[in-house]
């Protein structure tokens, strides 16, 4: 069979490779011989046609699309121009959005299933039906129409054994990312232009309700084995001198992250390490820093959301604001770049309790901060307990941070912005953080550049490049 993976061209600033599509190439060329190409539309910037025209040379049996949430217009025009144009193909919509709203999936009269939650083994099992016409309500993650309606068989469980997945990197042509001039990370500090995201686990035990996870609430670490022998890969078949861990939960298990920055520091490949989707704070120790540091990493992300302990219940984070104070100081005495993650505007959060969190951050030895609105994403606890409020939402702006859309906090939409404003500008034109990010920071064009954005969100209520 001939299958096309394809990743919509959303316009998104960051664009690195699309992982999620070499999970799923890499589980089907395990299990079966097929023709697998991955169109990363985005990376290219190719719009409908150009996408649709690489099809009809390809002519493919089945098409995958992945989308996010906020790419859900155009994976929905992708199909109906893939299906315009070869009647006869089959579409199938897996990713992020089919599994948070998974009732809206098949709205688009043009695709055909979607796959909800991880997507390997539910995709191979569809494609083995199809290929020998066998009845498909036994498939689970799966929805296809039945009398009119979106029908989901039931949730799938997710892979217990996480390493027996694999990415097929060859497919996914990382050379195509190692350009100078694009930006593959949303870490606008990175070293090197040879950079790629890896993940060493899925899933996510904690309850943040303004917070979903495709991977669901399980942890499932990889063996630190597998992972080393992947970055052994990585860095002698692509030559590779900079990774993101862009785990949800990289340290839950701290033996299994110890053993792994361990074992990248014993290879000596002089790797820089980044965490930019924040990883647990009140679960470090100094063993676990000090390796960290061994391993070459050079910034972390903490997510921190609120300096209220109540916020912090009802938030379902429960992070220890003091063991994190403790380990951001840690983090600068080791001279590795932090970066706090705060949302401002939870539901009835008062201008006191907002100013409690800036002060926070302020007094913290943070070198960089991000202070985000809140976001109804589709499919969380958020989304679904407030998202039938007057106030309504446009998804498209729901993926942008700076933008202002559901304000449910207790001041004004016109103060809220002022607050934030003001927060960019205590925290950034600090005599310390004017002085730390200028001894830690690279100096070249793209840390120019992000200093430009910080200074501009002083000012304005977002960037945009």
């Amino acid at each position: 069979m001939k299958i096309s993976l394809v990743r919509p061209n959303s316009m998104a600033v960051a664009c690195p490779p699309p992982i999620g599509l070499g999970y799923l190439a890499g589980y089907l060329l395990k299990h079966r011989r097929d023709e697998i190409e991955v169109i990363d539309a985005r990376r290219l910037r190719l719009k409908p046609e150009a996408v649709t025209q690489r099809l009809m040379a390809m002519k493919p049996d089945l098409v995958g699309i992945s989308a996010l949430s906020f790419e859900a217009k155009e994976a929905e025009e992708l199909a109906r121009k893939f299906k315009k144009a070869l009647p006869s193909v089959t579409i199938v919509l897996g990713g992020p959005y089919p599994s948070s709203v998974y009732e809206s999936a098949l709205d688009e009269d043009a695709i055909d299933f979607a796959v909800v939650g991880e997507g390997e083994q539910t995709f191979l099992e569809l494609i083995n039906a199809l290929d020998k016409n066998e009845p498909l309500d036994r498939i689970s993650g799966l929805v296809f129409r039945k009398n009119g309606k979106a029908h989901l068989v039931g949730i799938r469980a997710p892979i217990p054994e996480i390493d027996t997945l694999e990415i097929a990197w060859q497919v996914l042509k990382p050379e195509m990312y190692f350009v100078s001039r694009l930006r593959t990370s949303e870490n606008t500090l990175r070293k090197s232009a040879r950079l790629l995201p890896i993940f060493t686990s899925r899933g996510c035990p904690y309850s943040c309700y303004f917070c979903h996870s495709i991977f669901g609430k399980k942890f499932r670490g990889r063996s630190a084995e597998n992972v080393l022998s992947e970055i052994d890969y990585l860095v002698k078949t692509y030559g590779v001198e900079e990774l993101e861990i862009i785990d949800d939960s990289f340290n839950l298990d701290l033996r299994r992250a110890k053993k792994i920055l361990k074992g990248i520091a014993e290879r000596n490949y002089r790797l820089w390490l980044s965490f930019p989707n924040g990883i647990r704070a009140d679960l470090i120790d100094e063993e676990f820093l000090d390796l960290m540091k061994s391993a070459g990493t050079y910034r972390v992300d903490y997510a921190i959301e609120s300096a209220s302990k109540d916020r912090q219940i009802e938030i379902g984070k429960r992070l220890d604001l003091e063991k994190t104070r403790w380990v951001i100081e840690q983090t600068w005495k080791r001279r590795i770049i932090s970066d706090g993650y705060f949302i401002l505007g939870f539901p009835g959060e008062t201008e006191e309790e907002m100013n409690q969190t800036i002060e926070y951050a302020l007094k913290s030895k943070l070198q960089l901060a991000s202070f985000f609105h809140l976001k109804p994403f589709p499919g969380t606890a958020l989304a679904k307990r407030y998202n039938k409020s007057q106030q309504a939402v446009d998804e498209a702006q729901v993926s942008d941070y700076s933008t202002l859309t559901l304000n449910l906090s207790a001041v004004p939409d016109a103060k809220l912005r002022r607050i934030r404003k003001r927060a960019y500008r205590r925290f950034y034109f600090s005599p310390f953080r004017l002085w730390s990010n200028f001894l830690l920071a690279p100096k070249n064009f793209r840390t120019l550049r992000s200093v430009l954005d910080v200074v501009l969100l002083s000012f304005k209520d977002s960037v945009n490049y």
